[in-house]
């Protein structure tokens, strides 16, 4: 037999296949070609009816390709999986792998399977390549033929369709039993034929010299039905016309034994016999009923006649195939409700999710749908959700009692609606103990956890709790956790750590800043960190026990001098309070109460020394002093201290300082000074004397005169303190200066050439001055000068100590005067 010439070309790189088919003759033909790409693939290939074929892997075992899929027809889409349509289940297996080997095995070959068959498949960087490579699958049965030999003998054929592959051994039976295909032209039987590889598919069998050979036809030779069920098992047969039927029955084990006696079977097996024909009915169908059951004839003249191979029965239950059984979100998900064997009527199938039957949406939205190619035997999710997992099962329409297994859908996603608890839960205390805690819903679970704080971009710690054990006040803040598995992580929402503590050292600062002048405003602010917030500060001074004022600032609006000082805050809440560190107020004031002072006091005597002192309230202290004598209008010095070392009669008179600094100057009340000279005091003493003398002589003569003249002018009469009255002769007050707190007075010397008085003020504890008065009359002739000293002095007890100017009490000018002896006229 000559078949139809097919030439096709397959081009794999640069090398380029050609296969040509004459008949049952494969030739292939290679050759090089470059840069020809493009062609499709497609191969002829014959198998027996009933037996299985292997579709070898048409493309090269390339790295690159990731999934291989094998379909009928050519699609311009996605292509339908082989293994998924009903027609095949059971019967189509996937040989290795998609990288190694990619061939496609089919069995129990029928009529059906008649077509073309494509691999298509996809690589790392590509989309489907959609029917590129392919066979074109022939199927044939086995046929005898006759060929006459002559007179004497017959030679007998096995032929089929299309070329069967590998050259198979054809081997032949008569009656049964294995033969020759060459026998003598009387001798008379059955004959039939069958291939090495494939004894069970014999051909038909046929008959000679016109009797009737034995035979036995079975309607179907593989039955597949439902668990539960019942199946028909029929056949026709055949026996030699000299033999009558004696019985027949059906059996499966090697031994023939009839199945109605059979315990298995017991009561679930009839027959059923009308002419040449037999029927086998199993009701009750079990997994286990599934074996090859043979048809046994029984004749007279002790026939006895099996139709080998028999019908193979399977027996299925719905099966669920999840493929995969977990899958990433968002990916694409197939569910199939299958049988071990291909049903010979494809049932409708019902869907179960969690036990409940899942209903056929109207639309294809966003759910698991069925697929309407298969009659309903596929669920198909693409993209999938979370909402996805769960128990799934399936069953068929109108058996209830006939239901799969479940099995388990994992959804694999990232992690979800990650949070963070924190624990114990209300007020966070510094010093306490606080964990949180990260959740999130996660499949495979989240297998870690990073802890953050927000600013600060390093993480804090790692896993599903992070404690902090003494927490602090600057743990406060904001904290999220980051969740991950190995799908994807998600950050959760941040969650406040707010820790509880009484105030932190206060701080005070001043405003304005700088120097602080008198008169000026000040304001002082207190400043602690407290959570909650302070709610009082109060204000104080040192040295004052009392507080000075409260809330955050205490303002001075007039500050004076005596505003200066330490100051400091005390900050409290409601977890205790705590004082400032002081800080100091130093109010800034020109110089005041300047005042001057003299050192030794008392008397001056010329040629001494004779220090002055000049003292000044200012803020910042005095950083000039200058000293000036009255009349004259330079400097005398300009320091502190003013030091005359050899003093003289021309260094008598007033003098006053200036004190001076950055904020102004002020200038002292004035100092008298009257400097004495060494001769005073014997001068002092012979006047003395020479005074006495001459008042003895002039009371003698007063007394005298008085007689002699019976009145006299009026006398001047003097009271003392105590009342009486003093009739000594008139005395000449030379000086009563008094020098007031605010300026300096100077009283004029009543300059006598004849009179000289030293006269003395004191101030008692009661403020009261007594003169004490003393008056000397020379003669005019006396040639020799009187020196006199008038001294006013402030006591406050029995020891006369005078005062410097400028001290609390009453204030006086200190005189010095020297007079000198002058020559008498002539």
């Amino acid at each position: 037999m000559t078949g139809p010439e097919l030439s096709a070309s397959l081009y794999f790189g640069d090398t380029t296949m050609v296969l040509r088919t004459t008949g049952s003759v494969f030739v292939l033909f290679l050759w090089s070609v470059t840069g020809v790409q493009g062609q499709h693939e497609v191969k002829d290939v014959c198998a027996l009816k009933g037996s299985f074929v292997t579709l070898p892997c048409p493309i090269p075992s390339w790295p690159r390709v990731t999934e291989t899929v094998w379909h009928k027809d050519r699609l311009n889409r996605e292509p339908y999986d082989l293994r998924w349509d009903p027609q095949y289940e059971g019967r189509v297996e996937y040989l290795g792998t998609a990288q190694e080997d990619c061939a496609l095995k089919i069995a129990d070959l029928r009529e059906t399977d008649r077509a073309t068959y494509y691999l298509s498949y996809k690589t790392e960087n590509s989309a489907w390549n959609v029917g590129s490579h392919g066979y074109i699958l022939s199927l044939t049965g086995l046929k005898v033929g006759v060929s006459d030999q002559g007179s004497s003998q017959i030679l007998l054929t096995c032929s089929s369709t299309c070329t069967l592959p590998e050259n198979p051994t054809y081997i032949w039976y008569k009656n049964g039993i294995k033969t020759s295909p060459t026998f003598p032209r009387h001798e008379s039987g059955c004959y039939y034929c069958t291939t090495d590889r494939h004894e069970g598919l014999p051909s038909p069998a046929v008959c000679f010299h016109g009797s009737n050979c034995w035979s036995v036809t079975y309607t179907k030779r593989r039955i597949c039905v439902l668990k539960g069920s019942s199946v028909d098992i029929t056949c026709s047969y055949t026996h030699p016309s000299d033999h009558r039927e004696q019985g027949s029955f059906w059996f499966t084990k090697k031994d023939p034994v009839d199945l109605r006696s059979d315990p298995d079977y017991l009561g679930r097996v009839t027959y059923r016999n009308p002419w040449k024909q037999h029927t086998m009915t199993i009701k009750d169908l079990r997994e286990s009923d599934s074996a090859e059951y043979k048809f046994r004839l029984l004749t007279t003249n002790d026939g006895r006649f099996s139709g080998l191979p028999g019908v193979i029965l399977t027996v299925t239950d719905v099966l669920l195939d999840m493929n995969p059984t977990s899958v990433s979100e968002g990916g694409r998900l197939t569910l199939r409700c299958k049988t071990r064997c291909t049903l010979d009527a494809v049932p409708e199938f019902i869907w179960y999710k969690n036990g409940q039957r899942v209903t056929r949406p109207e639309t294809g939205s966003n759910r698991l749908i069925p697929d309407q190619e298969t009659s309903s035997n596929r669920l198909i999710r693409d993209p999938v959700s979370r909402e996805d997992a769960g128990r799934y099962s399936c069953g068929v329409k109108g058996r209830v009692d006939l239901h799969s297994t479940e099995e388990t859908l994992t959804i694999m996603y990232e992690p979800k609606n990650t949070s963070v608890s924190v624990s114990p839960s209300g007020e966070i205390m510094e010093g306490s103990s606080v964990t949180l805690t990260c959740s999130s819903d996660a499949n495979p679970p989240v297998d870690k956890y990073t802890w953050y704080k927000k600013t600060i971009t390093s993480p804090k710690a790692s896993g599903q709790s992070y404690s902090i054990t003494y927490i602090r006040s600057e743990d406060s803040g904001e904290y999220y956790c980051e969740a991950e598995n190995k799908y994807g992580r998600l950050n959760s929402f941040s969650v406040s750590v707010d820790v509880h503590y009484g105030p932190k050292i206060p701080s005070v600062s001043v405003s304005p800043s700088g120097e602080i002048v008198e008169g000026s405003s000040v304001t002082l602010t207190c400043s602690s960190d407290a959570n909650p917030p302070v709610d009082k500060y109060t204000w104080y001074k040192k040295t004052v026990t009392s507080p000075k004022a409260s809330g955050q600032n205490y303002s001075i609006t007039n500050i004076r001098s005596e505003d200066s000082g330490e100051y400091y805050c005390e900050a409290e809440n409601i977890y205790g309070c705590l004082n400032s560190s002081s800080v100091y107020v130093d109010v800034h004031y020109g110089p005041r109460n300047t005042s001057v002072s003299i050192s030794p006091s008392g008397e001056i005597v010329e040629g001494s020394s004779v220090t002055l002192t000049c003292s000044s309230d200012a803020n910042p202290p005095v950083d000039k002093y200058t000293w000036y004598k009255k009349t004259v209008t330079s400097p005398k010095a300009s320091r502190q201290s003013y030091s005359i070392t050899t003093i003289t009669s021309e260094d008598s008179g007033e003098y006053h300082c200036e004190a001076q600094n950055g904020r102004g100057s002020n200038i002292s009340t004035a100092l008298m000074i009257i400097v004495a000279g060494k001769k005073a005091l014997v001068s002092v003493v012979v006047g003395i004397t020479v005074v006495v003398l001459v008042l003895i002589l002039c009371l003698s003569g007063f007394i005298l005169f008085r007689r002699h003249y019976s009145t006299s002018p009026s006398d001047t009469t003097y009271k003392t303190d105590d009342g009486q009255t003093d009739s000594s002769p008139m005395y000449e007050n030379i000086s009563d200066m008094v020098m007031t707190s605010t300026a300096a007075q100077t009283a004029d010397t009543v300059n006598q050439d004849d009179l000289h008085c030293d006269s003395i003020h004191y101030s008692s504890s009661k403020k009261q001055e007594v003169p004490l008065y003393s008056s000397i009359q020379l003669s005019h002739h006396q040639e020799q000068d009187v020196q006199y000293a008038a001294v006013k002095f402030n006591c406050t007890s029995a020891a006369h100590q005078p005062l410097a100017h400028g001290a609390e009490g009453d204030l006086s000018v200190i005189y010095s005067t020297v007079n000198t002896t002058r020559p008498t006229g002539p």
